[in-house]
């Protein structure tokens, strides 16, 4: 009784093509999907990244100064030394992303999943994170002077070496993160359990003032008041 041979047909993995900067333009009106395109060393200034496919795209040493990235799926991609400064990037999917060494000054990162990101040695002063998941970030030597970091998870983030100098950190998970040898000068705090972190910073970052219990209540009632002022000069013009 003979047996029978299956033959498994070889992967055939197509070949990653190199787009220029017009055809990238053109994809981004039509397809919207860049997944795994080769963007590497391109001038996209100020390009808007609108809900574009952009999974393993590559845009290493990229120029993209000013850049929007939206609602983007963008896990894996690669923006290892791009220059993003001033980009935003709002409701975008980063997990995996690397962006080691890039130039991000002045960035703002809104509702942003960067678990496992490479952040190590970017570039992020004046940054802001607001609403970020950086479990497991790696942010190794990353410069975060004056950053604005709220309501964001750090847990298990590696701050290795880290320059915090003068940022405001509230509302942070920093849950087994790693503070060694991370500068915190000038920093503060505000609903941080460091006794949480794996090593803390060695200096504490300065605890900011909690504002009066009675401070919501007086800003709501203010506004309920220009409200009804606002609805009563409404009806006499009507």
């Amino acid at each position: 009784m003979s047996e029978e041979t299956t033959t498994v047909e070889p992967t055939v993995t197509e070949p990653v093509v190199k787009l220029t900067t017009e055809q990238v333009f053109e994809n981004m009106h039509t397809t919207r999907d860049l997944a795994n395109a080769d963007l590497s060393g391109l001038d996209l200034a100020g390009a808007k990244f609108a809900g574009v496919k952009m999974a393993g795209v590559n845009l290493s040493g990229a120029n993209i100064p000013g850049g929007l990235f939206a609602g983007a799926e963008m896990a894996n991609a690669n923006l290892a030394n791009a220059d993003i400064v001033g980009g935003k990037f709002m409701g975008v999917n980063l997990l995996k992303a690397v962006l080691a060494k890039a130039k991000l000054t002045a960035a703002k990162f809104m509702g942003v999943n960067l678990e496992k990101g490479d952040l190590s040695g970017a570039d992020l002063t004046d940054s802001g994170f607001m609403g970020v998941n950086l479990t497991g970030g790696q942010l190794r030597g990353a410069k975060l002077l004056g950053a604005k970091i709220t309501g964001t998870n750090l847990k298990d983030a590696d701050l290795t070496e880290a320059d915090l100098t003068g940022s405001t950190l509230k509302r942070v998970d920093v849950t087994g993160a790693d503070f060694t040898g991370a500068n915190t000068t000038g920093a503060r705090a505000s609903k941080v359990n460091w006794g949480a972190a794996k090593t803390p910073p060695a200096q504490l970052p300065e605890a900011l003032p909690e504002p009066p219990a009675w401070l919501p209540g007086v800003i709501a009632g203010v506004a309920v008041v220009l409200i009804l002022v606002a609805l009563r000069k409404k009806k006499r013009r009507s």
